[in-house]
């Protein structure tokens, strides 16, 4: 039988199991049905967990600087530090990009200003996907 572990109301594992199985680390077991990680139990019934919205073709500038700079980066920094020291490094040699950086007022999900930093920052597409509806969720 599928039995769906509960902690703090959320499902965080489905085993397989009989149902007179008891955890013994605080969690809860209640048969799952269809239930997954990631979804809800209010005591009576199982809740899927939200959609997740669609990812944005564009942002502002503003709010996808923003979004780096709530993301952490490499060497303890933020995103937004590690675009601006690639950015600040490769101006002589891409000058589109650092003109990009500066005065574009929008940024594409799929233009080539976001594949080149992503390639660098080693942002994976999910990554990237991230950023961009934490980007569309800023209000200034």
């Amino acid at each position: 039988m599928r039995i769906a572990i509960i902690h703090d109301d959320a499902v965080v594992n489905i085993i397989e199991a009989d149902d007179t199985f008891l955890p013994d680390d605080g969690t809860r077991a209640i048969p799952a049905g269809e239930a997954g990680p990631g979804w809800t139990y209010d005591g009576d019934a199982f809740h899927p967990p939200p959609d997740e919205p669609a990812v944005p073709g564009s942002v502002s500038m503003f709010r996808a600087r923003e979004a780096l700079r709530r993301t952490k980066g490499a060497n303890g920094g933020t995103l937004l530090d590690d675009v601006a020291t690639f950015i600040d490094a490769r101006s002589g040699d891409e000058p589109t990009l650092a003109l990009a950086w500066e005065y574009a007022t929008d940024v594409a999900r799929d233009g080539l200003f976001v594949t080149t930093l992503a390639k660098h920052l080693r942002l994976d597409d999910d990554a990237l996907d991230a950023l961009f509806r934490l980007a569309a969720t800023i209000q200034a």
